[in-house]
C-alpha cells in the first residue's frame, strides 16, 4: 500500500473531516427543516426565523458548533421550545387539525432535534448507546426535557 507523502496526507485529512461534518450536519439540518416546516402553519414566526438562522449556520464548519449551542439554549428556560402547545385557545392550532395528534407530531419532531444536535459529530457506538438508553427510560420524560443522555 503506498503512502501520500506527508503534504497530501494533511490535506487528504482535513477532506475527510470535512466530509464527516456535512454527514453529521445532514441529519441536524434534516431535523430542522423538518421542524420548521411543521411550524409553518402555526404562526409561530419567532421560532420559525431563529431555527433558519441556526440553520444557516450549520453549512459553515467554522461557525458549526456556535450555531449547535444557540439549538441547545432553544431547548431550556422559560419561553423555551419545550413550551410550545398548539390547541385552539391559543390560537395557533392550524384549522381542522386534531391537537392531541399535532402535539404528537411536534413532540417527536422536538425529540429528532434534540437527538441530532446532541449527537452531531459522535460515533456509531454513542448513537446505538443513546437508542439503548431512549429504550431503556420509554415512558418517562424525554431526554429534551430532562437535559440528558450527553
Amino acid at each position: 500500500m503506498q503512502l501520500l507523502p506527508r503534504s497530501q496526507q494533511r490535506f487528504a485529512y482535513l477532506g475527510l473531516v470535512r466530509r464527516i461534518h456535512r454527514m453529521n450536519a445532514h441529519g441536524l439540518k434534516r431535523a430542522i427543516t423538518e421542524l420548521i416546516t411543521f411550524l409553518r402553519p402555526t404562526n409561530s414566526t419567532h421560532w420559525i426565523d431563529t431555527l433558519s438562522r441556526i440553520h444557516s449556520k450549520l453549512g459553515d464548519p467554522t461557525i458549526a458548533q456556535i450555531a449547535r449551542r444557540d439549538l441547545e439554549s432553544c431547548f431550556g428556560g422559560m419561553g423555551s421550545l419545550n413550551d410550545l402547545y398548539f390547541c385552539e385557545q391559543n390560537g395557533n392550532l392550524p384549522p381542522g387539525t386534531d391537537t392531541k395528534a399535532f402535539n404528537a407530531e411536534f413532540s417527536r419532531l422536538m425529540d429528532t432535534l434534540f437527538r441530532e444536535n446532541r449527537l452531531a459529530g459522535a460515533s456509531l457506538f454513542q448513537r446505538l448507546r443513546w437508542r439503548y438508553y431512549e429504550f431503556k427510560h420509554r415512558g418517562e420524560l424525554a431526554p429534551r426535557i430532562k437535559k440528558t443522555f450527553a
